[in-house]
Order: structure tokens, then C-alpha cells, then sequence
């Protein structure tokens, strides 16, 4: 608020320009002749001037003693209102613009008013602007507040019937003010009109660059998955259907597709390949939750829907399919129903030679298998043959039996692999593991001979892995020299 002495201005008068120029000297040379003929008005606690503050500054002017009168207590803030409109509209020739700007401001104070929970009261009669009684416009002493007429539930129109401005004229007022404050402030000067204000407005939006339109594009669909505790992992549900991923060149040299309905593994070998890509941050969209088990339930149709390449389908590595190459689907700590759910996809599609791998093949014993399944053993280690020797003495069913020694970590003694079809043996490739780089490892070629002359005696195939020969890391060859 602006302040004349003592007094604070209400921010609605003061929304009303001044007089100035001949126009105040009139009101100043009338006031030394007359006196102050129309009290100013103070609010009940005479803190705030309501109107009057041309008369003040007349007054100043003139060396005379203003004349006051308060108003009741009763009077309410939208009753102040009514009373600045009636007041200010009867000394004033205020152009159509003109009040439709003055509607404007009275809308915001009567609805910052309302909105504050001040009570509503009555609405003034116009005041002869001549008049000096002021508490006519009060009403009745007796009167009480629930009688009182209804008010318009809609400030703008209030607004405007208050004022005596159009509706069309309030909504351009609005416009103007919002978009070209600097033309709202000639409008309100008398210097231009509003419909040529709204026009130059419209105008100057019409010129300005039109922005790129922005397109939104709708948030991916998203899955439930849930690890093989419980905890959920949300994942964007994949456009396509699901399919075998082909391998190319990621190390699997037996078999041309894989498929990870299950990813993760709580083994905790330090050399696994399938650890150093699941916590690697190039391909953390694709493992959501680590390597921590996690079951794809949205890729168990891939079977049914994978099709061989035309140009391979003479090439039978392209029929057989590495069944969780990021997992071991038989953990301990596998649910059962996981495999469940697998088994059944595979069984339903038995086209496929699917190939199994795992560290705990007694969980292969009862379990349903497609007709064309390799099921494999891991074994990096001599305190792992005795598992694998016990659990393959009971599996039947299976179209391939086979033994992967994968990496050979140290010499290995197996007391029978006639119950092995196939065997496969490789060298520890060097990872980089969460806690740094596990160094590369490859088998004397003792360890290996000995297998391959174990497994030939007992009629199995054998697949020495590329990675025994390519140099990296490359078996050990013997280099010995005659005694001298």
C-alpha cells in the first residue's frame, strides 16, 4: 500500500489514476474558497484511506484541514469495494477501457477478499458524488447478514456489472493485460482504445515464431518381474515378441542361439563371464536387477516363435539353443515352479535341441525333458565329480548326456565317463569382475590329455574349446628338454 501521512491508501483506490493539471488546481482553489465540502473516508479503525485522495493532496495544497468520516465496523471488505467503484465512477468519465481495466482489478481484491473467508455483507447504493452522508449507504442497524442478498458466485461478472463494463470488454481487458502490459497501461491512461489495444496485441502474437510442436511420446508398458526371493524389479515390456538371441561370437562355440528366461546366479565363482556382463553398465537395461536371479516371465515364448534364417537351416548348430547362458536354472535357490514354466515351454516346442547346464544336476533327476535335450554338468573342480557322477547314474531321457569342464581349474580324476556322451573342455578367459580383473587361465596340456584319453576309452565325443588354442588365454604346452 501507498501511504498519504498518516495513512495507508487501499490498494483499490489506489488503482485509480490521480487528477493532475487544471483539473487539480480547480479542486485546490475550490477548497481555500469552500473548505473540504465531501469528507475523506477512512475504514472503522481509521488506519486505511478508502477514498478521498485527491481531496488530501488538495487539501495540503491549500493549507486547509481535511474533514474525515469513518465508516462502521459492519462494513465488510466487498462492501469497501462497492463503495471505491461508486465514488471513483461518479467523479470520472472513464472510457469503455477504461472501466473494463477497473473491472479487472476489481475482481482480484473482491476475490483475494472472499477467498480469505471475510464475510460478504451487502452491496452499496451509488452515492451522488455531491452527497456528504456516507453512513446512507449502510444498512439497516437491525439487519442481519443471513437476510442479505445473495451474491454472484462468479467474480467476473460481479466485476463487471459493478463497474458497468461489458463482458466482452473485461475478457479483452484480460487479454490485453496479460499478454501487452504496456498497451493495458496506455488503455488505462486514456491514450488508446481497447479494441485497437486487442487488436495490436493480437497482432504482435500472430508475428512471433510459432514453436516446434512437442510430441509426447507414451511411457513404455511396464512388467513385474521378481527375483527368486519375492522382491519385484519393474522392466519395460519389450515391443516384439520374444525370441532366442543369436550367438555371434560371445563364446559359445556349440550351439548357435541362447535363451535366459532366468538371468543371475548365487554361485559366487570368481571367473564367471556371465557376472562380468550383468554388472557391466553398458548392458544394465538388460539386467534390471544385477546378477541376481531374476525370472523373464515375458520370454518364455521365444521357442515358438524363433524362426532358423533360411540360410542356415542345413546348419545344425542353428537347431541347438544354450538354455540360460546367464544363469544356472537348477540352483538351490531356483523356484521350483521357474523350472516348471521352462520345462513346459520347451516340452511344447520340441523342434529345438535345448541345451542345459548346471552345478547341481541332482535337481535333473524326475524332471520332464524335451525329447532332443543335452543336459550338462559343470565341473571346474575334483570336489564336483563325485556330484556329477551320482546324479548322471540316474538320469534318464535325455538325447545328450555331456560334461563340461569349463574352466579346467586343476587336475581332474573321474572313476567312470562312460555315462558322459559328449565332453568339453576350456581354458578361464580373464573377466573383470565388480571387485577388479580375474586374470586368464589355461590347463596344462596334461590335464587335458589325460581327460581326452579318459573319455575316448570310454566312447565319448569331445570339443576342445576355441579358447584352448586361440591365445587367450592358450593352453600350456609342454616344453621340456633332455637331461644334459
Amino acid at each position: 500500500m501507498n501511504k498519504l501521512g498518516p495513512y495507508e491508501v487501499h490498494p483499490f483506490a489506489d488503482a485509480f489514476p490521480l487528477i493532475d493539471g487544471e483539473e487539480f488546481g480547480e479542486l485546490v482553489r475550490d477548497i481555500k474558497r469552500n473548505g473540504l465540502r465531501e469528507p475523506i473516508i477512512l475504514n472503522h479503525d481509521r488506519t486505511i484511506l478508502v477514498d478521498g485522495r485527491n481531496r488530501w493532496r488538495a487539501c495540503e495544497e491549500a493549507g486547509s484541514d481535511p474533514v474525515f468520516e469513518t465508516l462502521p465496523e459492519r462494513y465488510t471488505e466487498p462492501m469497501i469495494l462497492d463503495l471505491i467503484v461508486s465514488k471513483n465512477m461518479a467523479r470520472r468519465q472513464l472510457n469503455p477501457g477504461q472501466r473494463a481495466l477497473m473491472a479487472l482489478e476489481y475482481e482480484r481484491f473482491y476475490g483475494e477478499a472472499t477467498n480469505a473467508g471475510r464475510p460478504i455483507g451487502y452491496t452499496t447504493r451509488p452515492v451522488n458524488a455531491d452527497s456528504e452522508v456516507i453512513v446512507a449507504d449502510l444498512p439497516p442497524a437491525n439487519a442481519r447478514p443471513e437476510l442479505a442478498p445473495p451474491v454472484e458466485r462468479k467474480s467476473r461478472e460481479r466485476a463487471a456489472r459493478v463497474v458497468g463494463a461489458s463482458g466482452r470488454a473485461v475478457q479483452q481487458a484480460k487479454a490485453v493485460q496479460r499478454d501487452a502490459p504496456d498497451l493495458a497501461a496506455k488503455v488505462r491512461a486514456g491514450e488508446i482504445a481497447l479494441d485497437a489495444a486487442d487488436k495490436q496485441r493480437r497482432q504482435r502474437i500472430a508475428a512471433m515464431p510459432k514453436p516446434e510442436p512437442v510430441v509426447t511420446k507414451p511411457g513404455p508398458v511396464m512388467l513385474t518381474l521378481r527375483t527368486h526371493d519375492g522382491a519385484e524389479v519393474p522392466y519395460p515390456k519389450p515391443a516384439a515378441k520374444a525370441t532366442f538371441n543369436e550367438s555371434k561370437g560371445d563364446g559359445i562355440s556349440w550351439a548357435a542361439w541362447s535363451w535366459n528366461p532366468v538371468t543371475g546366479c548365487l554361485h559366487g565363482c570368481t571367473y564367471c563371464y556371465a557376472r562380468e556382463i550383468a554388472t557391466n553398465e553398458r548392458f544394465r537395461p538388460g539386467f534390471p536387477a544385477g546378477f541376481t536371479p531374476l525370472f523373464h516371465h515375458e520370454r518364455l515364448d521365444a521357442p515358438a516363435n524363433t524362426v532358423i534364417p533360411a540360410a542356415h537351416r542345413e546348419d545344425p548348430a542353428y537347431q541347438r539353443v544354450f538354455v540360460c547362458s546367464m544363469a544356472d536354472l537348477y540352483g538351490r535357490w531356483v523356484p521350483q515352479e521357474w523350472i516348471d514354466q521352462i520345462h513346459a515351454s520347451m516340452c511344447a516346442n520340441p523342434a529345438w535341441q535345448y541345451i542345459t547346464l548346471t552345478k547341481f544336476p541332482d535337481r535333473y533327476v524326475g524332471l520332464e525333458m524335451p525329447p532332443g535335450a543335452w543336459v550338462g554338468t559343470s565341473v571346474d573342480e575334483q570336489k564336483r565329480v563325485r556330484i556329477a557322477e551320482r546324479a548322471f547314474q540316474q538320469i534318464d531321457g535325455a538325447a545328450v548326456k555331456w560334461l563340461s569342464l569349463e574352466p579346467l581349474l586343476e587336475p581332474l580324476e573321474f572313476t567312470d565317463l562312460s555315462m558322459f556322451d559328449w565332453v568339453v573342455i576350456g581354458a578361464q578367459t580373464e573377466t573383470r569382475q565388480p571387485g577388479g580383473t580375474v586374470p586368464a587361465f589355461a590347463p596344462p596340456f596334461e590335464w587335458v590329455a589325460r581327460i581326452v584319453a579318459q573319455a575316448r576309452e570310454a566312447g565319448c565325443r569331445v570339443h576342445l574349446k576355441p579358447n584352448l588354442f586361440n591365445g587367450r588365454p592358450g593352453m600350456q604346452p609342454i616344453d621340456e628338454y633332455p637331461q644334459q
